[in-house]
């Protein structure tokens, strides 16, 4: 969720420490780049003492925006690595992102796809010399995922999918039906109650306007990860993503009782601003037009 989680930085700055815009944040607007760090080194030292019932301790980042790194890293550890494949949607530049530290350290086949141009070029950039790592200037949409993946000639047991287009997330993995991806990553909208399936509606043309208005419910994505066999494992400390791994391989992660966590951005509790517009999810499944 890179331009959501950037404006999300910018706002929770301003909103804590009031600089006029442009102004550097101040440092204590956002927690996490001492936090994971910490917690790396506090899990490392007294994991095997406290007993984690959740995979919480084992978040940390290198390429990735928040802790995502070290819980993909602890999930595969778990449940086993397949063909050593990933794709993520809305990579950004490809400076950071779930899959960066697999295609850039660990040497991981995999297809980075990103809409706007401008980060597009950057993203190509820097993987045009890389042929295990195919980059698409593309808007994934429900009725072209599957075909993305096959024009890059995808793993259909993908280890890795990552999904944050930050609007019609839930609708493209619902399309997805021949790739059966080991681990899903997808942004999920905690300012939503976990105990409703809210979704946003299937607008491909849909873009997010930096309000509140974005992205469908974890409750929305848990009953949809049901029905496509796949069991919620983790929600990030930010509330912004949430983990599934594939029925089959649930048991190998050992959590029952995964945390549901609202949105706690920078870990300060910031948020977004309300829609001025005050327009609706669709409750899924009765709203489901499709």
């Amino acid at each position: 969720m890179s331009q959501l989680t950037q404006r999300l930085r910018t706002r929770v700055s301003r909103l804590i420490g009031s600089e006029p815009p442009g102004q550097a944040p101040p440092p204590w607007a956002d927690v996490t780049p001492r936090v994971f760090p910490a917690l790396s080194e506090h899990t490392r030292r007294y994991a095997d003492q406290l007993g984690p019932q959740d995979l919480t301790p084992y978040e940390f980042r290198v390429f990735s925006q928040n802790g995502e790194d070290g819980i993909i890293s602890e999930i595969l550890s778990r449940i086993g690595i397949g063909p050593r494949w990933f794709a993520e949607f809305g990579i950004g530049s490809g400076h950071q992102g779930n899959c960066v530290l697999l295609a850039d350290v660990y040497g991981w086949n995999g297809l980075f796809c990103e809409l706007d141009h401008q980060a597009f070029t950057q993203l190509a950039a820097k993987y045009q010399h890389n042929p295990r790592v195919q980059t698409d200037c593309v808007a994934i949409q429900p009725d072209n995922v599957e075909a993305v993946f096959e024009r890059h000639g995808v793993d259909p047991e993908l280890d890795v999918l990552s999904i944050d287009v930050d609007t019609i997330d839930f609708w493209i993995w619902k399309a997805i039906d021949r790739f059966r991806p080991r681990l899903v990553i997808v942004e999920y909208n905690a300012s939503l109650s976990p105990d409703r399936a809210q979704v946003f509606p299937n607008d491909p043309s849909a873009r997010w306007d930096e309000t509140v208005y974005y992205g469908s419910s974890l409750g929305a994505f848990r009953l949809l990860g049901r029905q496509k066999g796949y069991d919620l494992v983790h929600t990030d400390l930010l509330g912004i993503n949430a983990f599934f791994v594939r029925h089959d391989l649930a048991d190998r992660v050992g959590i029952t009782a995964p945390p549901i966590r609202p949105l706690n951005f920078g870990l300060t509790g910031g948020s977004m601003p309300i829609d001025p517009l005050g327009r609706a999810w669709i409750d899924w499944p009765d709203g489901d037009p499709s």
